[in-house]
């Protein structure tokens, strides 16, 4: 484990709550985020108060599926419609003209960096492309009747269909599991019925995911991790399926 883990900082327990609150609320910056999933690769225990966070506020979404009337919301007071026709009119008023000798230096610069920003661009490697950090849409801390937190099982949605991953992160805390003729099931929410998905072992690495496989994920209630490829057989690890809020 990194010494950054190590470090009481990491380790305390209010700052982990606080730092998994903003991660699930997205105020964090882009910067702070890449290090909170970096710190997830390493600790998958960080996932345990992601999803006592997404759960506990999941209980404040609107209910959508309540009817209410139009007429139960009440209209703005005037002085709201005043305040924003103030404001409309100040952004629409012109600008003052820019002097005529303003044209062609402001063309000359532009033209300047322009120049300048290509330069800069060509000599950037186009792997930062294929390095982009894609986002983290669904994670199922995995237990079993004597082992808590043994793993994490993380999705990660793609750009574009096909492109969307699954694989496991260990739990360096805890001693290895075993990867031998284990399989990952995941339960569909309405009817209860268990999907294949692969073995533990292939979800060591990424393991891509096709569309239907996507959409059956997003659409599971829990990840089952069975001894063999039998739906019936000894379930040895599961864990809710925890979408995270975009």
């Amino acid at each position: 484990m990194s010494e950054s883990l190590k470090s009481g900082r990491y380790l305390n327990a209010l700052l982990r709550d606080r730092l998994a609150a903003e991660y699930v609320l997205g105020t964090q910056t882009n910067l702070v985020k890449c290090r909170m999933e970096s710190l997830f690769h390493s600790d998958p225990t960080w996932w345990e108060h992601i999803e006592q966070w997404q759960q506990y506020l999941s209980d404040f979404n609107p209910a959508t599926h309540v009817q209410v009337s139009a007429s139960y919301f009440k209209p703005p007071p005037k002085r709201v419609w005043k305040r924003i026709c103030e404001r409309t009119q100040l952004l629409s008023k012109p600008s003052p003209r820019l002097r005529w000798w303003w044209l062609p230096v402001g063309m000359s610069m532009s033209l300047l960096v322009g120049i300048w920003g290509q330069n800069i661009m060509l000599s950037i490697p186009t792997v930062i492309e294929a390095t982009q950090i894609q986002p983290i849409a669904y994670f199922a801390m995995m237990s079993s009747e004597n082992q808590r937190d043994a793993f994490a099982l993380v999705a990660y949605q793609g750009d574009k269909p096909g492109q969307s991953s699954l694989h496991m992160q260990r739990n360096l805390s805890v001693e290895p599991i075993s990867l031998a003729q284990e399989m990952v099931w995941m339960r569909d929410k309405n009817t209860g019925e268990l999907q294949l998905i692969d073995s533990l072992q292939n979800l060591n690495q990424a393991r891509y995911l096709s569309p239907s496989e996507w959409q059956a994920l997003k659409n599971s209630s829990e990840l089952l991790v069975t001894i063999n490829n039998d739906p019936h057989s000894l379930i040895l690890y599961r864990g809710h399926c925890i979408e995270l809020g975009s």
